[in-house]
């Protein structure tokens, strides 16, 4: 009766989607071609009663393609409470701390990246402060199961005055699985301070972050590692008006590689050094609009690391043309990169192209014909790229490829798909090969693998 009283008096709604996909892939073997699949299906449900919300995924996953892991589970579940000062969260959240230096819990399922905490947090706020606490255990990059060791964390933000934000953190994380309690772990502390302050048209940023790793003494000598210290420094200014925008940046991490963060990369393409273990460098970006038919997008990044063994130097413009509905973007992007023993192979990335779009009525075209020139340590090779979709109403049409020429042989990844997307629906059918490629947010990268055969993606939002 309480129940039913609640749900007639109270503000009630419910939202969810469910994600599936499902492919098939043709891959060569000794013995001869075989088939391997992918079945994924996750779905999320949300209930929101009044300032309440409770919800929850439930994921099938079943696949031979880029994993082995069998799981049908409900990953995550979860109840909140929020209103205008307090909010209260229980069970699976994500939660990025000030600049991320600290503590960067967030997902990404083009990385297959999902850093969940399992665990809560409560937030108090006003005009001129916010407090807050957290406790949870992050889940496990490799197996996507398992969760690491418990992190507690404690934020203060004061706004003193409406064009300045001053913020600290303290972040303590059990640093081992393997001792009989709490008191006998090792463990470490993060603290990060952070500032931004808005005067005029300029922004300016700053954050520093320090990390200590200490041992406990026990029976069986030293429990982890003794007092290793990390530091870094990341700071930004940008000044913006009508026409024109500047965006300057800079890093210097040392020792800050902790696997629940994630220090501001200072590059366009998301790519590090190394994850903050050792790295310094920055990035200038210009942007100019000085028509309103004509933009311009130019900037220059650098990173390096203290021996200068590893570098990344990345330099790349963009234009925007708008002529009487129809839109012209040149581009071009150099990448110099030297990082031994990086997930990414590739010393040298030179990539220039053209992008055409326009709207004729209800009817869409975007073309991109684009060129790459790569270097390894061992050899060099071309890849002229093109890429077409032609859209009417809610179908969209779409094709293209990859011609991957080396000195000895060239091979082709040609792909296409029909798309439709009209709530609630997404529907996406590929057929092709389709190439790796190297991908990169907030400074973690991965490599997606190339793929050859039939991909079926469905999104249904309620």
């Amino acid at each position: 009766m309480i129940l039913a009283f609640i749900l007639f008096t109270a503000d009630v709604s419910v939202s969810g989607v469910n994600e599936t996909n499902f492919w098939l892939q043709q891959a060569e073997t000794d013995s001869g071609t075989v088939w391997n699949t992918q079945f994924y299906n996750q779905t999320e449900v949300d209930l929101y009663v009044d300032d309440f919300r409770v919800g929850g995924r439930f994921l099938l996953d079943a696949e031979n393609i880029r994993d082995t892991v069998t799981r049908t589970a409900m990953t995550q579940r979860y109840v909140s409470y929020q209103d205008d000062d307090v909010s209260l969260w229980l069970g699976n959240f994500y939660e990025t701390l000030g600049q991320g230096l600290v503590l960067s819990s967030f997902e990404d399922k083009t990385l297959r990246l999902d850093r969940n905490l399992d665990g809560g947090r409560v937030t108090w706020k006003n005009d001129y402060f916010e407090i807050g606490a957290l406790a949870g255990r992050m889940l496990d990059e490799e197996d996507h199961v398992n969760r690491s060791d418990w992190l507690y964390a404690a934020r203060a933000n004061v706004f003193p005055i409406n064009a300045l934000d001053i913020g600290a953190i303290y972040l303590r994380r059990d640093a081992t699985q393997d001792a009989d309690t709490l008191f006998g772990r090792a463990w470490e502390e993060w603290i990060e301070e952070n500032l931004t302050l808005r005067i005029w048209r300029f922004d300016l940023v700053g954050a520093s972050a320090q990390r200590f790793t200490w041992g406990r003494r026990s029976a069986e000598g030293w429990i982890g590692v003794d007092n290793i210290k990390g530091l870094g420094v990341t700071a930004s200014a940008s000044y913006a008006q009508r026409g024109l925008g500047i965006l300057v940046e800079a890093k210097d991490y040392r020792g800050l590689a902790g696997e629940i963060n994630a220090p501001i990369p200072c590059n366009p393409d998301g790519e590090s050094v190394n994850e903050g273990a050792d790295e310094q460098g920055y990035n200038v970006n210009l942007n100019l609009a000085p028509w309103d038919w004509l933009w311009l997008d130019a900037s220059y990044s650098s990173a390096w690391d203290s021996a200068r063994e590893s570098r990344l130097d990345r330099i790349g413009a963009e234009t925007r043309i708008d002529v009487a509905g129809h839109t012209f973007i040149p581009y071009f992007i150099f990448i110099d990169r030297e990082i031994p023993g990086g997930i990414n192979p590739q010393n040298d990335l030179l990539e220039a192209g053209l992008s055409y779009e326009t709207l004729i009525g209800s009817v869409s075209l975007h073309l991109k014909p684009y060129y790459r020139y790569i270097t390894e340590a061992a050899e060099s090779w071309h890849e002229p790229h093109l890429l077409a979709e032609l859209g009417f109403g809610s179908w969209m049409l779409s094709g293209g490829g990859v011609a991957e020429v080396r000195e000895d042989s060239t091979e082709l990844w040609p792909w296409g798909s029909i798309r439709y997307n009209a709530y609630p629906w997404e529907i996406t059918l590929s057929y092709g090969r389709f190439k790796g490629e190297y991908i990169c947010k907030n400074g973690v990268c991965a490599y997606e693998l190339p793929f050859n055969g039939l991909k079926a993606d469905l999104t249904l939002y309620f």
